[in-house]
């Protein structure tokens, strides 16, 4: 089956984001007087915090007002029930792939509903329509559907090695696809429910979430870098950490989409470790710089989103 592949490294590629970007520069760019001021009520969400070896939900003064135990969780989902869904890894060294991993589900008086486990580093999870659940296991280079049960229904094996680096988060679409951002290849790529390769995006950075827009574009974020792309592989807006230097951004890791457009985002290891753009670049919410209350962390879910999140 031919599969389209559009490559942003490339000099067509670069003019197209240079555009974007002097577009995008007729605006004011962000600066210290866009953010909220220090103390600004956090929105609720919950966050994979591995740092803490916890799931965590914040209250609106940035205390915990929920928290779960987890070894190097890196996504997490609030369900529909109010239950949450997470991916852990136990044992975990980066070097090995041999841990024992998987996905829990809790409830909110922390009972366990639903787990399913696995060997070697996991870094994503969802819970699908049909009640299955995705788990990204990046160490088998696989993507597991598995049912409640806790048993695996269905393999998809994706193009990039076996591996630590193999896969950050990957996603079921509306359509069936499975969209999945592999970290050492710099590619976003989506397979078919068959497991056939249907389209692939390079891009200039190491990505950590893919995120398909209602437009059909999809927004793909990593390290310092951000970029949107349209279905015939056309940069249609860019975001680099270089232009918000107050953040002190090192990974753009989870995001999710709100629904006015605003991109709250998780600053993996940065000096602002959570904070929402606009798509005029301004700082509409950020948590205080380097408050030393939060651990280091990469998945999030906000929680003030009526409908299905887009992350």
């Amino acid at each position: 089956m031919t599969h389209r592949r559009w490559c942003l490294g490339g000099r067509m590629a670069l003019g197209a984001l240079a555009s974007v970007s002097a577009l995008l520069c007729m605006t004011p760019r962000a600066g210290e007087a866009d953010a909220a001021p220090a103390g600004a009520p956090f929105p609720p969400f919950l966050y994979a915090a591995e740092g803490a070896r916890k799931i965590i939900r914040y209250a609106p003064d940035g205390s915990i007002a929920w928290e779960y135990p987890a070894e190097m969780p890196r996504d997490v989902w609030q369900l529909p029930n109010g239950n949450v869904l997470f991916c852990y890894n136990n044992k975990y060294d980066p070097g090995k792939n041999d841990n024992p991993s998987g996905v829990m589900e809790v409830t909110p008086e922390k009972k366990i509903a639903f787990q399913c486990s696995t060997t070697g580093q996991v870094w994503s999870c969802q819970r699908l329509a049909d009640g299955n659940t995705l788990v990204g296991a990046a160490s088998q280079g696989k993507l597991l559907i598995v049912s409640p049960k806790g048993e695996t229904v269905k393999e998809i094996k994706v193009n990039n090695s076996p591996g630590h680096s193999c896969m950050r988060n990957a996603r079921q679409l509306a359509n069936g696809n499975f969209l999945v951002a592999e970290e050492s290849a710099r590619a976003a790529r989506e397979y078919g429910p068959d497991g056939k390769l249907v389209r692939e995006i390079t891009v200039k950075f190491a990505p950590f979430s893919a995120v398909r827009l209602e437009n059909g574009n999809t927004l793909i974020c990593g390290q310092q870098s951000m970029v949107e792309v349209t279905p015939d592989g056309t940069a249609s807006w860019s975001l680099e950490g270089s232009e918000i230097p107050q953040i002190g951004v090192r990974w753009f890791a989870g995001i999710q989409v709100l629904p006015k457009g605003n991109i709250f985002i998780c600053n993996a290891g940065g000096k602002v470790p959570f904070l929402e753009i606009t798509r005029e670049k301004r700082i509409a919410w950020q948590s205080n710089t380097g408050a030393s209350s939060i651990p280091l962390g990469h998945g999030i879910h906000r929680l003030d989103v009526t409908g299905p999140a887009n992350r």
